[in-house]
């Protein structure tokens, strides 16, 4: 496979230097619309650090707010999961940055297990709410532009499952099957 794709990127080259100029902008610009993941590379190698930097804040700023709900520095208080979500869709939004979003989502999957671990599971929203953002950061994991970033949320993934030990109330199997489900995914699509 490795090979075949060589070969008809050696040709794709072929067509390439011979295009008009414009014809490479146009392409550019069809790649920078069609997903996130390119333009994403597309502005990373043309806008570079200040778009890096702009991307570390804003991300640093809806993690904080994630943090907030489920670990308040002022003290226990009601969990407001729509305000997490909402960060979580803020952002998204805002910055067109799939892996930034895949890790709000798992910021708020392990401020959940953080919660429950210092606090035991409160209600049947509480388990809804993680097990569901677990889930639907699993499904995002499992999408083609998903699949390259599963190592980089691997380790913090099986942290989510060591931590959840001794909690309890079903909240432990359920988040177990899920992790162990990912795992399993990855496993069946190493090349």
């Amino acid at each position: 496979m490795e090979k075949e794709d060589s070969e008809k990127w050696t040709e794709v080259e072929k067509i390439l230097q011979k295009a008009e100029k414009r014809e490479l902008i146009d392409l550019v610009h069809e790649l920078y619309t069609h997903s996130v993941g390119d333009r994403m590379l597309i502005n990373s190698r043309y806008l570079g650090e200040r778009v890096k930097k702009k991307m570390g804040k804003m991300l640093e700023k809806y993690r904080k707010i994630i943090k907030e709900e489920f670990l308040p520095e002022k003290g226990l208080e009601e969990i407001r999961y729509s305000a997490a979500e909402r960060a979580i869709s803020d952002y998204s939004n805002a910055s067109g940055d799939f892996v930034g979003t895949l890790d709000l989502m798992l910021t708020y999957v392990e401020g959940g297990v953080q919660f429950a671990k210092i606090f035991g599971v409160i209600d049947d929203e509480f388990y809804d709410s993680i097990e569901g953002m677990l889930d639907r950061l699993c499904e995002q994991l499992k999408t083609e532009e998903g699949h390259k970033y599963y190592p980089l949320f691997r380790e913090r993934l099986l942290k989510v499952g060591t931590d959840l030990e001794y909690i309890g109330w079903g909240f432990e199997e359920a988040i177990c099957v899920l992790l162990a489900d990912i795992e399993e995914f990855f496993e069946g699509h190493k090349q």
